[in-house]
């Protein structure tokens, strides 16, 4: 197969997964394609009084209870008509670019109403020296509520970059009514204080196994367009990965303007020693969610995520007790102050009052960004969700400090109303059962992961014929195989240790080869046909 020809695979199969699930950074502007491309003009945003709003920031960084706020948001009113610049392809593609620059910004992100993307269209962000790309937002993030919240772009010049095909011209619309100016930026690596320790650092050789699950449920979620608290993915009785998603309440805004990030997690493992931890690329983001209920008294709320989480993310729904047991340690996942994934641990029993109550961690720390970050039991469990406290740290060493979580079993059914209570949610089909396990099943999913990184396929690429080895036998294994286009091209068991796929009769290209095991995907596997 010839290099051009893997490389348009390459991209077909890249637009093909971001259109199956929404995923964003896996493509590329149309203008960075073309030459001749006029210049455009920079609409400079005013300046603001950032010794003021940094005096603010020095108050409500000790208080847990207030969303870790990075930046300056500017009210605005740019539309497809009003502003920016369109260009007209000679195949009659056209392309719409406006431009911002906000003097010493770190990053920026947007807030646009009225949003309608037609298929074919994309929306981009990047900034003006090409290093920090955002995209492309398609027709999947269109929602009932036409709004969408953008993730942040590196940067304080920064373009936004619409490509609409001729067969739909005039169809696209959106008005940009919010731009935030991050002096702190949001995604802050190493922002926390030196008491946090990485989500990969040891709290414990019992709590290890569970913690180093449930990492694959948190997410870092930017409210209000201005702001970070953390949360997590959470299960309900119908085991079906619907993106129910708890945090706090003191967290709302809108939350069709939300954003979210998971598996944003150091590369290397920094435990309390003040070095600095390294990000992963590995990190996916999404937007816009619906909010189901939410109760003040115990400071939870919980949305919906409005699109499908993507089976490649291999995010976890963790599991959930409401049986108000106290627990004889608890630990929490969480990003502080919009850092790297960080834990801790307290191995005392937990306080039982009209919150959980801790009054220190043994073992890392807690600070404004883990807003909303879960209250997990000895089992693994989330049992409440962060409010509220007061924290200290003192140098790497030590920090001190009272916290209050959400209990999860007075969220359950306080209020009266679906929208007051967790209840109707994550218990969709009145089970009544007081504790549910993650989804995928934690104690499953030991054996599943282990028995997924023994499958391999080879020779991969091949002219046709893979051999999928299975390293050991197992039974009740089915596949499915999807071309570029997302089409289901074949499907069928796998009943041996060793096990052929025949392809020759398919053009040349990308696969995508999806194991499966109880009606959930157990590993993925990109086929390369030559």
């Amino acid at each position: 197969m010839k290099l051009t020809s893997i490389l348009t695979a390459l991209i077909f199969f890249c637009t093909f997964i971001s259109y199956q699930s929404q995923i964003t950074n896996e493509d590329r502007p149309k203008s960075w394609e073309l030459l001749g491309m006029k210049p455009i003009s920079s609409i400079n945003l005013p300046s603001f009084d950032f010794k003021s709003i940094q005096k603010e920031d020095q108050v409500s960084d000790k208080i847990l209870e207030i969303p870790y706020r990075f930046g300056y948001k500017f009210d605005v009113n740019y539309n497809l008509q009003n502003s920016g610049n369109w260009e007209t392809l000679s195949n009659g593609d056209r392309i719409w670019r406006i431009r911002f620059t906000s003097k010493g910004a770190l990053t920026m992100n947007f807030i646009l109403e009225d949003f309608f993307i037609p298929i074919g269209g994309k929306l981009f962000l990047y900034n003006n020296d090409k290093t920090d790309v955002l995209g492309a937002y398609t027709f999947t993030q269109n929602n009932t509520n036409r709004t969408l919240g953008t993730w942040i772009v590196k940067g304080d010049d920064i373009i936004l970059e619409y490509f609409e095909p001729a067969a739909q011209e005039g169809k696209g619309t959106f008005t940009i009514k919010k731009i935030t100016h991050g002096y702190r930026s949001g995604v802050d690596l190493n922002a926390s204080s030196d008491c946090n320790v990485d989500v990969n650092c040891s709290i414990g050789s019992d709590a290890d196994p569970l913690k180093d699950f449930l990492k694959k449920s948190i997410g870092l979620v930017l409210v209000n367009g201005d702001a970070m608290c953390s949360g997590a993915l959470i299960n309900n009785t119908s085991n079906n990965k619907k993106p129910y998603f708890l945090t706090a309440n003191h967290c709302y805004s809108d939350p069709a303007t939300w954003s979210f990030m998971f598996n944003w997690i150091s590369t290397n493992t920094v435990c309390g020693t003040g070095e600095d931890s390294i990000s992963n690329a590995d990190y996916h983001t999404i937007s816009g969610a619906t909010l189901k209920a939410k109760r003040e008294i115990a400071d939870f709320c919980l949305v919906e995520i409005n699109s499908e989480i993507p089976e490649e993310w291999e995010t976890v729904w963790s599991g959930w007790d409401r049986t108000g047991s106290v627990s004889p340690w608890v630990f929490g996942i969480h990003h502080p102050a919009g850092d790297i994934m960080k834990t801790c641990r307290d191995s005392d029993p937990i306080v039982l009052g009209n919150m959980w109550l801790i009054n220190n961690w043994e073992v890392g720390y807690a600070e404004p960004g883990s807003s909303g970050s879960p209250l997990f039991n000895n089992n693994g469990k989330i049992i409440g969700q962060l409010c509220c406290g007061s924290t200290r740290c003192v140098e790497n060493t030590y920090s001190t400090g009272s916290y209050s979580y959400g209990r999860l079993d007075v969220s359950w059914d306080g209020g009266g109303t679906p929208d007051t209570q967790l209840k109707n949610w994550l218990d969709p089909i009145n089970s009544g059962i007081t504790s549910l396990d993650s989804y995928p099943s934690m104690n499953l999913n030991i054996e599943e992961n282990f028995f997924s990184n023994q499958i391999q396929a080879y020779p991969n690429p091949s002219k046709g014929i893979f051999t999928i080895d299975l390293r050991k036998e197992k039974s009740e294994l089915n596949f499915e195989i999807f071309s570029v286009s997302g089409i289901l091209i074949s499907k069928g068991k796998l009943e041996k240790r060793i096990n052929k796929i025949d392809l020759t009769r398919k053009s040349n290209g990308l696969y995508l080869l999806k194991i499966i095991k109880d009606n959930s995907v157990v590993k993925s596997i990109k086929l390369l046909k030559e």
